[in-house]
């Protein structure tokens, strides 16, 4: 059987939040041509940023997240702004969140966040030479900790569960297909 993508009847949006909207979105099977509804969560699309400094360490941050009730350790990132280019709104992030910055950026790869029922997308970038050249500029309910870790330790860190975001594991894979995290 040949998959296609569905036909689009309609989209209401059930609810408005700061960082999502909740959509019912009414759906035609282009197989069998029957019509369902269903749940969609749409988010601003989302950057992640691996930032290396010239020794060789990785830029990591400890945050509390509400959702997982819990301090997490990840790299810097965060909702791109609409319309604001993803490479700019990486550097932009880096910078806010841990006041470091790059002038050698690489693009290391996209993912969907979770493609069953959210329309975002996470981009990852790579920023070399990354150098501590600000103070944070954090949002009224950010509270970050930054700390660097020898780039040597990533795996074991992944490994231990210290680093469980899904989004960042996924960060790290795009980065040990490169030269640099070979």
């Amino acid at each position: 059987m040949k998959i296609e993508k569905w036909k689009t009847i309609s989209t209401e949006v059930i609810f408005k939040a700061k960082v999502f909207r909740y959509l019912k979105m009414k759906s035609q099977s282009p197989t069998t041509g029957e019509i369902g509804d269903f749940d969609i969560v749409q988010c601003y699309n989302w950057v992640n940023v691996i930032a290396i400094t010239p020794d060789q360490k990785i830029v990591l941050i400890k945050q509390y997240r509400h959702g997982a009730d819990d301090v997490t350790v990840e790299i810097p990132g965060g909702a791109v702004d609409i319309g604001e280019d993803m490479q700019i709104a990486a550097a932009r992030e880096l910078r806010e969140e841990t006041g470091y910055t790059s002038s050698n950026w690489k693009f290391l790869g996209k993912v969907a966040a979770n493609p069953a029922f959210m329309m975002n997308s996470c981009e990852t970038y790579l920023a070399l030479d990354a150098v501590k050249t600000h103070d944070q500029e954090l949002d009224p309910f950010e509270e970050i900790e930054v700390y660097l870790r020898d780039k040597k330790d990533i795996r074991e860190i992944i490994g231990s569960g210290e680093i469980n975001h899904s989004l960042v594991v996924a960060a790290f894979y795009f980065f040990t297909a490169t030269a640099e995290g070979a």
